[in-house]
C-alpha cells in the first residue's frame, strides 16, 4: 500500500500538480470584506442574498452577510461578492484509505 502512495506523490511532483489540486483542497482567497474566490469545490447548497452554502470535497463553506452574489463560476472556481459578516468552514474528517 506504501508504495501505491509513493509512486502517487512521485508522478505528481513529475507532472507538477499542485498539492492543494490534487488532493482536492479547496482554496478560498478572501480579498477584504467584499469579494472571495473558491476554488475546487463540489457543488452549491445554498444561495440567498445573505447566506450561500458551498459543498466542498472535504466539507462545507458557509458565507454570511448582506448583499452576496456570485457574479461568476466555472467548474472548479466562483467569485462572490457582497458584505461578509461571517465566514464558517466546517472539515469533514478525512478517511483512511
Amino acid at each position: 500500500m506504501q508504495k501505491r502512495y509513493q509512486w502517487r506523490d512521485n508522478l505528481l511532483s513529475a507532472l507538477e500538480v499542485p498539492g492543494d489540486l490534487a488532493e482536492k483542497e479547496t482554496v478560498v482567497t478572501i480579498t477584504g470584506k467584499n469579494h472571495a474566490v473558491i476554488e475546487n469545490y463540489k457543488s452549491l447548497l445554498r444561495y440567498t442574498k445573505e447566506e450561500i452554502i458551498i459543498l466542498t470535497f472535504r466539507g462545507r463553506i458557509t458565507l454570511q452577510g448582506s448583499n452576496l452574489e456570485i457574479p461568476w463560476y466555472t467548474t472548479e472556481e466562483m467569485r462572490v461578492s457582497g458584505r461578509f459578516f461571517l465566514i464558517i468552514l466546517e472539515q469533514q474528517e478525512a478517511k483512511n484509505e
